[in-house]
């Protein structure tokens, strides 16, 4: 039994536990205390800083030179702060509250991250807050940065302030532990002992970590920052085993880091991961999430579950995905993936297989604007089967890149796509010169036909014959592309053909069946 392995590749800048680092940076005026040391508003550890901040503008820091790591590509700074008098704080753009990082007390960029206009009834008074190191203001719309004076490229000040508008009456902003880094890196487990979403934040929730990664906020984890299944903290592929299910995790909107700041990422060949009904939700706009499979190709089973509101979704193909909702997605890069039953859910872009077979029975919902997959160039001679739904795409094929599929074939080049049984038609925009044969074959079956019946489908407008037989007591099948008007006749003697034929029959775009109730020819056997 291999017990799973919880790591993260944090570096403490400065963990709030000692009465001597704690410094003040007073934005305006006069009113409230200076810093102290203490455990009253403490989020991390025994210890924080916490001052009061009464009718102005605060902030606690701490002195430390972390080096050039600090701003390492993907690194981010983990603030910890605490806001105990959120009613009288400014609004967010007016640095309600806000993360500090700078160079020096007078040369510092302010991250706001909280206003009374965003803390409401259920929002928490002490978070972890991720920043990537910026030194451009930006004051006009989210995110919003102030900058004063002119700090440098490598930040030797961290901390969290607040911006009140009244009077408070004691201590009221708190501010703990900092640390830079990327995230959580879990490793090892097995099919007896896997890696689970509550394992990791139990170790990271601990009052003596404090990670701000994978937070247990009742019902549903909070996640912010790299969880790499199957590397250790120094990026290394080790395997790992993940199983879980009935479980919510949520993005967190961080407005002040990169965009892929927030990635849930599988690697290591031998690694297996199993999800059922894990439901993954961005709650902001600017770090979606994504979820990568690396190339190194491991064992990924998802059922269920419904993702919304993700960025790049990258799969393998020894990644199978059963009955998985995504919802408002980005992108996702197939690379011989296996999706069964499962609906695509007006997506910013399409999905970027090679072969449609990579998707059985599953459903295609347009967001109006693209297409529901893009195949990209086929340079042989290609056949494929498609047995998908698709709604609310381009009814004709074209080129407004509303169709179902998009795809380049070359010249002298055919692709041919088999609409299998449940598929509906897809409509095609063919960027090349080749050509796309769409063999769209549904069934019309008539039932209840006696045996010796003689049963001819006719085009109602040309009489052109399309299929006679004679019944043998069992069903008849027809085959046919969907769309085409006809006339079904039957003939036998002693039955009245005016009573059972079918004139003007619309074959429908779906498989279809017709029962008959024959009726006797009374002029039959009377001489």
């Amino acid at each position: 039994m291999a017990a799973p392995s919880y790591g993260e590749d944090l570096t403490d800048i400065d963990l709030a536990e000692s009465g001597s680092t704690g410094t003040a940076i007073n934005y305006s005026g006069g009113g409230g205390g200076a810093p102290a040391f203490g455990a009253d508003l403490g989020m991390q550890g025994a210890g924080c800083w916490d001052r009061q901040v009464s009718s102005h503008e605060r902030a606690i820091v701490f002195n430390q030179t972390p080096g050039a790591g600090v701003v390492a590509a993907g690194v981010h700074i983990f603030q910890w702060g605490f806001v105990a008098t959120q009613g009288i704080t400014d609004s967010l753009a007016n640095r309600g509250a806000y993360v500090v990082v700078g160079t020096g007390t007078g040369a510092t960029v302010q991250f706001h991250v909280e206003g009374n206009n965003t803390y409401g009834a259920l929002g928490r008074v002490g978070k972890c807050y991720p920043v990537r190191y910026n030194t451009t203001a930006n004051t006009g719309s989210v995110p919003y940065r102030t900058v004063n004076g002119s700090p440098g490229a490598t930040p030797t000040y961290f901390g969290f302030g607040m911006n009140t508008t009244a009077a408070a009456k004691g201590s009221n902003l708190g501010t703990d532990a900092v640390r830079y880094g990327t995230g959580a890196y879990l490793t090892a487990g097995d099919s007896g002992d896997p890696a689970t979403f509550a394992g990791f934040a139990t170790q990271n929730d601990s009052v003596n970590n404090r990670w701000g990664i994978l937070t247990d906020v009742g019902g549903s984890f909070e996640l912010q920052g790299a969880f790499v299944i199957g590397q250790t903290s120094s990026k290394v592929a080790t395997l790992a085993y993940f199983d879980d299910s009935d479980v919510s995790i949520l993005i967190v909107d961080t407005p002040h880091t990169e965009t892929d700041f927030t990635h849930i990422q599988v690697d290591h060949a031998s690694t297996e991961l199993y999800w059922s009904n894990v439901n993954l939700t961005a709650l902001g706009t600017n770090n979606k999430g994504t979820f990568t499979v690396s190339s190194a190709n491991p064992t990924v089973e998802i059922t269920g579950g419904t993702w919304t509101g993700m960025g790049f979704l990258t799969f393998r193909s020894n990644s199978v995905l059963t009955g998985t909702v995504f919802r408002l997605c980005q992108r996702i890069f197939v690379n011989s993936a296996s999706f069964v039953d499962c609906t695509f859910d007006r997506m910013a872009l399409a999905t970027i297989a090679t072969d449609l077979s990579d998707f059985n029975n599953c459903h295609f919902i347009s967001d109006g604007t693209g297409p529901a997959i893009s195949l990209g160039v086929i340079a042989s001679n290609t056949s494929m089967t498609w047995n998908c739904q698709n709604t609310g795409y381009a009814s004709t094929d074209g080129s407004t890149g509303n169709e179902t599929i998009t795809v380049n074939v070359s010249s002298g080049i055919t692709l041919t796509i088999n609409v299998g049984a449940g598929g509906d038609t897809p409509t095609i925009w063919n960027a090349g010169t080749g050509t796309v044969t769409v063999v769209n074959s549904k069934t019309l079956t008539l039932t209840d036909i006696p045996t010796g019946v003689q049963v001819t489908i006719v085009n109602s407008s040309t009489r052109t014959e399309l299929q006679n037989s004679t019944s043998t007591g069992a069903d008849i099948t027809y085959g046919h592309s969907g769309g085409e008007t006809v006339d079904i006749l039957l003939m036998a003697n002693e039955y009245d053909p005016n009573a059972s034929d079918v004139y003007d029959l619309t074959l429908p775009n779906a498989d279809s069946s017709i029962k008959f109730s024959m009726t006797d020819d009374i002029n039959y056997d009377n001489p």
